[in-house]
């Protein structure tokens, strides 16, 4: 469940916009345009560091933001087509899609319809 009693001086869409820049620009700038989720958020909190989200006297970063307008970082990441995320035994990484970052309006961008959790197999055999 999210909820969110802070009053943030940025809208919804222009902190998303914030997000979903800072997080491709990280991206980008490794070989592979993956990170662990870990080093991810780390960095993004840093590049954000000069936003002042809240109006609030104490330090909110984007990463308390994510937490509790959309349930977390990974929970935001998961929501979108141009993230894929990567989970291996040790750690958890995102990857970014160049190719759909092209096509999409980083202001305007779509959510995923569906989450690869919510899929359901159906086996042909009867």
């Amino acid at each position: 469940m999210v909820r969110d009693s802070l009053k943030w001086n940025f809208s919804d869409e222009k902190c998303c916009e914030i997000v979903h820049l800072t997080i491709i620009d990280l991206l980008n700038e490794k070989k592979n345009k993956t990170l662990p989720l870990n080093e991810l958020v780390i960095l993004m909190n840093s590049r954000t560091r000069l936003y002042k989200i809240s109006n609030h006297k104490k330090y909110n970063s984007f990463s308390k933001y994510l937490k509790l307008k959309h349930g977390g970082f990974l929970n935001f990441v998961e929501n979108y087509n141009i993230y894929g995320i990567i989970k291996t035994d040790k750690q958890i990484s995102v990857k970014l899609y160049p190719n759909l970052v092209e096509l999409v309006d980083i202001k305007n961008i779509e959510k995923r319809i569906t989450k690869d959790s919510e899929w359901t197999i159906i086996d042909d055999d009867y």
